[in-house]
């Protein structure tokens, strides 16, 4: 049935138990002789349907003087957590690096000679020509120890030639350069992730993330999902010390969107995070 037949049924539905209420009222008031006949039952109408027609305005326009008070009360309250989801989705971006610095643990201070200057994360290109081929492309290879070995020992890491894709790119041996770090004393595996090596590799991850596309940079769509998503974790309350906990969820997230391109869905991270 139309949507829009059953709100009008509904609608005519809920005025007449409404007559049925006041001459049940008159009735036990000793007003009236006649009592009211049982209230009617309404047309069930799924969510999606009745959300589809909170959503477009033209159906809403045409629908609205069909609306019972109960359907204009879900209409209410769902625009209201619509509103809470998006000030919270604007404000996550402005709130990542605030909260990578909350949560990051005091650290030894080393003096350095002035030449030194900050650390400059700088990617290979064959990381970019690799994770092109491989898109499901491990978070562990971003800390800054790895990094450096990667940077460093470049010409010595085994590749794979992609005969299949044009050009037969070279690129890295995913499972050879995992063995390799971990015997060169690196991490080796994403659920082998410290809290510290996680933000570390989370901030590297999104740099990286953001050179991929030049043209878009942050405003490409994986640098603004890995905002979202490295933030959603970075904000939760007692989030390091829940970190054990959560960093297998955070890395079955990610790989969902890896290979699926997944946009990000807080209603799904907000229900993983309770299950946490």
């Amino acid at each position: 049935m139309d949507i829009g037949l059953k709100l009008k049924l509904n609608f005519k539905i809920d005025k007449e138990n409404r007559k049925r209420r006041e001459k049940s009222l008159e009735f036990q008031l000793g007003n009236s002789v006649d009592n009211a006949s049982d209230i009617a039952s309404f047309v069930t109408i799924d969510t999606i349907s009745l959300d589809n027609v909170r959503k477009d305005p033209t159906t809403f326009e045409r629908l609205k003087d069909f609306l019972t008070t109960d359907t204009l009360d879900f209409f209410r309250q769902r625009n209201k957590e619509e509103g809470v989801r998006q000030r919270r989705t604007r404000g996550r971006e402005e709130q990542a690096e605030e909260g990578a610095r909350k949560k990051q643990k005091p650290r030894k201070v080393t003096l350095v000679p002035r030449s030194t200057g900050p650390r400059i994360t700088t990617f290979d290109t064959l990381l970019f020509d690799t994770i092109n081929v491989f898109p499901i492309f491990p978070l562990f290879l971003f800390t800054n120890k790895n990094l450096d070995l990667i940077n460093t020992h470049m010409p010595e890491l085994k590749r794979t030639k992609i005969s299949h894709i044009e050009g037969k790119p070279h690129v890295l041996d995913l499972k050879e350069i995992a063995k390799w770090v971990k015997e060169t004393g690196g991490i080796f595996r994403d659920e082998d992730l410290d809290f510290i090596q996680w933000s570390q590799a989370a901030k590297n991850f999104y740099q990286f993330e953001c050179l991929r596309d030049e043209d878009l940079g942050k405003e490409a769509p994986r640098a603004l999902f890995y905002v979202e998503h490295f933030a959603f974790f970075l904000n939760q309350q007692d989030s390091e010390d829940f970190f054990t906990y959560w960093l297998k969820v955070k890395v079955k997230l990610r790989k969902e969107h890896q290979s699926k391109l997944y946009a990000f869905d807080s209603d799904t991270y907000e229900r993983e995070w309770t299950l946490v």
